[in-house]
């Protein structure tokens, strides 16, 4: 599908590739990973064409369609979400286009003028068939609910709608027209959790070749089938996911050490023996045959090791047992109400990731925790000796571009000695000149780097980040992971690698509709526990309803021993809600039965709508027609109180006292 042959790539004077070659064949599951700047996303660029190459060649399949997701996105202003995806398939939005056309030059045409139309109608209709068209917009309706959209969402105005979302609808879009091979560059940013799973099951049974650029390690793990590294200019391949290669790297690293290792040692003594009898005529023949022996070894070049961040956090003052209490809190944005008497509480020690899905309230809640933006009701207590330390997602945005790399570490400790910071900002490959460097020609991983740089100058016990590994290549990360996992105070974070929470986390908070429901273990222990919940097996702990704090085992519970009478009235809101909710099965499975009939019906007219005979008949053809149009008005009817129905006994299933 794809070959790469002694291609050559340099910008500025630096370097990217070296007469580097790669094949690339048909369904293939391909990771490219490498450090920030090495050229993933120029290889990217040069493969789907928009980026030439210095020398060497680059073949793709003439036939083959290609997809790209790159990080910057075009503007499309004047769609709504549901119609920006459907533009991608162009022929089918055309086709359909023309059928609404000649639908109204048919019913306004005189008798005889016609029959023309009516040819012309049948052959669109059968191209439209053969494309997918009649299931086309329930296809894209299905991959953006799994991107996280609810049925609201689709109308929305694309301006209305964040970077993050439009990146979704970008993807979105993509996923629906099925190219031959698609190029996703960083395709889990501004996924939940939910989303990624969703993707990954989706691209593992995608019937093309599948390129991405990840610093998601659990996302390649369960996809990809190789692993290309952009390592000196060259693109060397692996066979395996990511921590296959990491092991193969390793193994390869170390054979050629041992390898270098020998051949300095025959080295030493060829050129002890030359040394020592180069003037001894007797031994003259057997030195020349060192000497030449030396002349032809190929030397063993072992590889740099790249410099990688190194740093922890320092010792922070200790804080008392409880860290921060938010006590019956509501919070609401433009009418919209987020949080409703919430309660939690965070312990000393305990380092807590917010999950849930994308617009749950995570960020806010994490604000909350700051101080950053205020209640409309309720208190937010802080321990005995807190400090706290809070890194936003828009942190990169805070730092001025005016400033260098020094200056801008200065803001946050102006007291301290330059030579105390510049090896603070060492640590984080920040060396030399680099210091110098303005904040404005930085790369994203460099600012995130210096942002997480300013946090070091001054110890605090309380560490709230917010996706802290955005931008972060995975050596990095791996480096955040273990200063966080060594730190000795409290955190609470939010991100979207589960890799990250799994190595860092000993709490979780689960976020969901306006509720925060604790999870007193690990990151597997959560996955446990809710997936229990899905079969009926299990539920949250039970120890602690969804807004009360968290117990003093994880984050303590206030507990208040129930009266008879909040018993008595628990008992009767159950039996209310069970009441409703056998109501909303009931007419739940009422809508299957209803939702199966019209689109075998729909199957039946589609069927009728592809028979040439039909346009012979003119009545017949515009009834056939009409009977269409309300049958698949109907299905997406049926479908969207479905969906309504499943919501509304969801949420009656959480609100259970």
């Amino acid at each position: 599908m794809i070959s790469l042959q002694q291609i050559s790539k340099s910008y500025g004077g630096r370097v990217l590739f070296k007469e580097a070659s790669l094949q690339i064949g048909l369904e293939e599951r391909v990771a490219l990973v490498g450090p920030n700047g090495a050229g993933k996303t120029t290889l990217f660029g040069m493969i789907a064409g928009k980026v030439s190459p210095d020398s060497g060649t680059i073949i793709v399949n003439k036939k083959a369609v290609i997809g790209y997701l790159a990080q910057e996105l075009e503007s499309h202003e004047g769609k709504t979400v549901l119609e920006e995806v459907l533009a991608g398939g162009s022929e089918v939005s055309t086709i359909e286009h023309h059928l609404r056309l000649l639908e109204e030059e048919i019913a306004t045409s005189p008798p005889g003028m016609d029959e023309k139309l009516l040819a012309r109608y049948g052959e669109l209709q059968a191209r439209y068939e053969h494309l997918g068209g009649y299931s086309y917009e329930a296809r894209a309706r299905e991959i953006l609910f799994g991107m996280g959209f609810q049925e609201k969402h689709l109308t929305r105005p694309m301006e209305e709608l964040s970077g993050g979302r439009r990146m979704r609808v970008a993807l979105s879009r993509l996923l629906l027209i099925g190219p031959d091979i698609l190029l996703l560059d960083e395709p889990t940013n501004h996924l939940d959790l939910t989303s990624i799973s969703w993707l990954e099951e989706f691209l593992s049974g995608y019937p093309g070749t599948v390129l991405l650029i990840s610093h998601d390690r659990d996302f390649m793990n369960r996809l990809v089938t190789r692993v290309v590294e952009v390592d000196r200019q060259q693109l060397i391949s692996y066979t395996g996911n990511y921590d296959q290669f990491t092991t193969a790297k390793y193994e390869t690293q170390q054979m050629v050490e041992a390898t270098a290792k020998n051949q300095q040692k025959r080295v030493e003594e060829l050129e002890l023996f030359i040394n020592r009898f180069r003037y001894q005529a007797t031994k003259a023949r057997q030195v020349q045959s060192r000497i030449k022996m030396l002349e032809k070894m190929e030397r063993v070049d072992v590889p740099e090791q790249r410099r990688s961040v190194r740093f922890s956090f320092p010792d922070p003052p200790r804080s008392g047992d409880t860290v921060i209490r938010l006590i019956d809190i509501d919070k609401s944005y433009e009418g919209n109400q987020v949080y409703s008497s919430l309660n939690v509480e965070l312990r000393r020690g305990h380092r807590v990731a917010l999950v849930g899905p994308n617009g749950a309230g995570k960020s806010t809640l994490l604000k909350l925790l700051a101080g950053v933006i205020p209640s409309d009701k309720g208190e937010r207590r802080t321990g005995h000796h807190m400090t706290m330390a809070y890194y936003a997602q828009h942190q990169l945005d805070l730092l001025k571009p005016e400033n260098t790399v020094l200056e801008e570490i200065m803001l946050s400790a102006p007291l301290e000695e330059q030579s105390f910071l510049r090896a603070i900002l060492g640590r984080f490959l920040f060396t030399g000149d680099d210091v110098e460097k303005k904040v404005a020609v930085l790369s994203g991983g460099e600012k995130s780097r210096l942002a997480l740089a300013k946090m070091l100058v001054r110890p605090a016990n309380f560490l709230l980040l917010d996706e802290p590994t955005n931008h972060l290549d995975i050596p990095s990360r791996d480096v955040l992971e273990e200063a966080l996992r060594d730190f000795k105070g409290t955190i609470c974070f939010i991100t979207h690698d589960r890799h990250f929470i799994r190595s860092v986390a000993n709490r979780i908070l689960e976020v969901r509709n306006g509720t925060v429901i604790p999870y007193d273990g690990d990151y597997d222990y959560y996955l446990y526990k809710t997936q229990g919940l899905e079969e009926g097996l299990s539920g949250p702990e039970s120890s602690a309803s969804p807004n009360e704090p968290m117990a003093a085992s994880g984050v303590s519970a206030l507990r208040v021993r129930k009266t008879r009478e909040q018993k008595r009235a628990e008992a009767e809101e159950r039996n209310r809600l069970h009441r409703e909710t056998n109501q909303f099965r009931e007419r739940l499975s009422q809508l299957e039965s209803e939702v199966n009939g019209a689109e075998n019906t729909l199957q039946t007219l589609a069927e009728a709508l592809a028979d040439p005979e039909l346009y012979q008949d003119k009545d017949r053809f515009f009834e056939t027609m009409e009977s269409h149009a309300r049958t698949k008005k109907k299905i997406g009817e049926l479908t969207a109180e479905w969906e309504r129905l499943s919501g509304m006994i969801e949420e009656a299933a959480k609100a259970k006292p």
